[in-house]
């Protein structure tokens, strides 16, 4: 068995999306926590929450695309791995297998949107996505998503990039892009 772990974060406004992403999570269930962060003052409708998440709610009215839950979370993560998945978008069925055996600080890789491959080995604004890499904790010390910046996914990547002492790139599509839009 793999010692990767993996702490997903999920920042969410869509919770009717949370139970067709848990059934898109192929990681055992040993390797991985699920953190969901509802952009809201309330919890949502308990029908909404599959058993497999952590649940919070965080509301900061100065954050866009869901930056201050995603900074709330990492307060929540110790060990492991973070991999961002958005509340619009599914796990891919690949990923599990093509990363639970890599030990490098950020691993990323390419993602489908509609009929063709997004993003390169070049890590940018404009060529990154929040579901398009994993970064080790043990470099994410004091860093946090811009709140009120929509390109914080990339600025966020491009930081994580730069403090990596190993990187790998896997030239493969494993992420969708608003796959439940």
């Amino acid at each position: 068995m793999s010692e990767m772990f993996i702490n997903i974060i999920t920042p969410c406004v869509r919770p009717q999306n949370l139970k067709k992403i848990a059934k898109s999570i192929n990681i055992p269930s040993s390797n991985f926590r699920w953190i969901v962060v509802c952009d809201r003052n309330f919890y949502p409708y308990i029908g909404y929450i599959p058993l497999n998440c952590k649940i919070y709610y965080h509301k900061n009215f100065e954050s866009i695309s869901g930056n201050a839950q995603r900074n709330f979370a990492l307060q929540k993560v110790k060990k492991g791995y973070v991999y961002f998945n958005d509340d619009d978008t599914l796990i891919h069925p690949e990923l599990w297998e093509n990363i639970k055996d890599r030990n490098e600080d950020f691993i990323y890789f390419k993602q489908k949107f509609n009929n063709s491959s997004r993003f390169s080995e070049d890590i940018r604004v404009g060529n990154i996505d929040s579901h398009s890499f994993l970064v080790s904790t043990s470099i994410l010390t004091d860093l946090k998503w811009e709140l009120g910046l929509y390109e914080a996914d990339a600025y966020f990547a491009m930081e994580c990039y730069k403090r990596a002492k190993s990187i790998y790139f896997i030239d493969k599509e494993l992420s969708v892009y608003n796959a439940l839009r």
